[in-house]
């Protein structure tokens, strides 16, 4: 079965290959099931009743679709074993695709996506100030970092989730949901890149005015913790993305108007 299961997995990422407008991305849910409905039932009648039950709409977040196949194909096998009945996959499989796709796009879409960003501006901003100050020679490498970083948490999602979707099968579920206490630490997370960020770009660009009014003395440079730990906590009400974009807002204020 560890065939099938690589096979599932590399077909996830073609699940929004063949979107349609009726039923979204039914047919990429029955391509990646397809392998394992293959394995388990072995009669024609019963596999085509299996791909016909996922022929309905189907659309959840794509990176959290595999938890949800993982789900359904462990209901199947049992479904081929006389142990399940297939009103409860299909009503099972409907449920949960909403709930699914809000977690994915909150998670992934709103919070990781606009961290990763923020954090490889940050590298590279922390690379001109020790090392090389040209961000243009080497501006090339913030997509190549954000690309490899965003794709290492991605992929290890996705793996993640089709393993404990077959493992723990519908008590996947709990563990999924202990994710939302996870959130209010990446938000923190987020802040602290945000702030950390605005930091190191006034240290780089501390010849103009308004830098020399904290840099120059252990006490202007105390001065700017404070100011760094104040935005934290101003913004704290605020999401991951309204503070990255408040961050970059000021320090193109600051470039533009050259103060």
């Amino acid at each position: 079965m560890i065939k099938v299961y690589l096979k599932m997995f590399i077909r996830s990422f073609f699940l929004q290959a063949l979107w349609n407008f009726e039923r979204m991305q039914n047919i990429g849910f029955i391509y990646i099931l397809k392998p394992f409905l293959d394995k388990v039932y072995l009669d024609d009648k019963s596999k085509q009743e299996a791909l016909m039950r996922h022929a309905g709409y189907f659309n959840t977040h794509p990176y959290m679709a595999n938890l949800l196949i993982a789900i359904v194909a462990s209901l199947e096998k049992d479904k081929s074993e006389n142990k399940e009945d297939a009103i409860n996959i299909s009503s099972i499989k409907n449920q949960m695709a909403g709930p699914l796709a809000a977690i994915g796009d909150s998670l992934f879409f709103g919070t990781l996506r606009p961290l990763v960003a923020c954090f490889s501006i940050l590298i590279m901003l922390l690379f001109m100030k020790f090392l090389d100050q040209n961000f243009q020679k080497y501006a090339i490498f913030v997509p190549i970092i954000f690309i490899i970083t965003y794709n290492i948490f991605h992929i290890a999602s996705r793996a993640w989730l089709m393993f404990i979707g077959f493992k723990f099968n519908r008590d996947s579920l709990s563990i999924i949901s202990s994710v939302k206490i996870l959130m209010p630490i990446i938000k923190y997370i987020g802040f602290f890149i945000s702030t950390v960020a605005l930091f190191v770009y006034l240290l780089i660009f501390k010849s103009s005015p308004i830098s020399s009014l904290f840099f120059g003395s252990k006490e202007n440079d105390l001065a700017i913790y404070i100011i760094v730990f104040l935005f934290s906590i101003v913004f704290n009400r605020f999401g991951v993305v309204f503070l990255i974009y408040s961050v970059i807002i000021i320090c193109s204020l600051i470039s533009y108007l050259r103060i």
